[in-house]
């Protein structure tokens, strides 16, 4: 006796396809939510190496970069590039000061490859965009950091900016932990800051603050509420007080401000080399801890 085989009816096949998809559907924000937290992982790592990086810098100089170096190239060339032989990249480091002394206008590519060159270091991996150099609308090839040194600013004054405002000093430049008064523990000196799709700050390789045409920056560093009239910026960009808070790529005004991609909060480098993920509701607070010698009563929050 022959039997006869069974199969599975059309509408059988759409009810085990919907309960993938469902199932699928319900596994994606498990999925999405496990992969930050592993971008915001490696992102603290990476911080943390370049913490081990500016004190190892310090060991040698004396103070955070440039610090009191004599050669020409340390003052146009970033921080960043100061600390490339202490991230296995000295032939890197090497080329640059080389390039220097060929030409002084470091935006030049060639002699100056390391603009257009990638630090994977010096990228937060939830930022795909800057796993390679970008192209801006000026014709300026250039490789992004996540990162931004904490150069210090000016305190609000009942929300409006003052004619002679009180300025406050950071880590950057130049630095010694003597200099720390406030404690190296409370004193933040790198953050992150995401640049804007229009390439218009966060070059990791020159030095200047800023650079025209297209009134690109701030790059190595912030200096926060330090914008209009003190610095140069973009016209279309007003005035701000904040220091952290949510951001988007799509707005080049947000390259004024501390901010990430991780969502809630971002990243930041503390003196004493150890980093943590502070929400953007400690905006009042990180002028603060921002200031290597303010003397200002301030608890980092958990």
């Amino acid at each position: 006796m022959v039997r006869e085989r069974q199969g599975v009816t059309l509408l059988e096949v759409l009810v085990v396809i919907s309960i993938l998809v469902f199932l699928v559907m319900l596994s994606l924000p498990a999925i999405q939510r496990v992969r930050g937290a592993a971008d915001r992982v490696a992102c603290e790592n990476h911080l943390r190496q370049i913490g081990t990086a500016l004190h190892l810098y310090h060991h040698d100089y004396g103070s955070f970069p440039p610090g009191r170096r004599s050669e020409p190239h340390a003052r146009y060339l970033s921080w960043m590039v100061l600390l490339l032989p202490y991230i296995e990249q000295k032939p890197l480091y090497d080329q640059s000061a080389q390039a220097y002394s060929q030409s002084s206008y470091v935006y030049a590519n060639p002699p100056h490859i390391g603009l257009a060159t990638v630090i994977r270091l010096y990228v937060c991996p939830t930022d795909s965009r800057l796993l390679a150099a970008r192209t801006d609308e000026w014709g300026t090839t250039a490789a992004f950091t996540s990162y931004v040194g904490a150069a210090g600013g000016t305190y609000r004054y009942d929300g409006v900016m003052p004619s002679r405002p009180r300025s406050y000093r950071g880590a950057f430049p130049s630095a010694s932990l003597a200099d720390v008064l406030d404690g190296t523990s409370n004193t933040l000196c790198v953050g992150e800051r995401p640049p804007p799709d229009s390439g218009q700050g966060g070059w990791w390789y020159p030095a200047a603050l800023y650079h025209s045409p297209g009134h690109r920056g701030p790059n190595g560093y912030l200096i926060l509420g330090d914008i209009i009239p003190y610095l140069p910026s973009d016209p279309q960009c007003g005035p701000t007080w904040r220091a952290t808070g949510p951001g988007r790529t799509s707005n080049p005004c947000d390259r004024f401000h501390f901010w990430s991609l991780h969502g809630g909060g971002s990243n930041f480098l503390f003196v004493d080399g150890s980093v943590r993920f502070l929400s953007y509701s400690a905006d009042p607070i990180l002028p603060a801890l921002i200031s290597i010698n303010g003397g200002e009563p301030v608890t980092v929050p958990d």
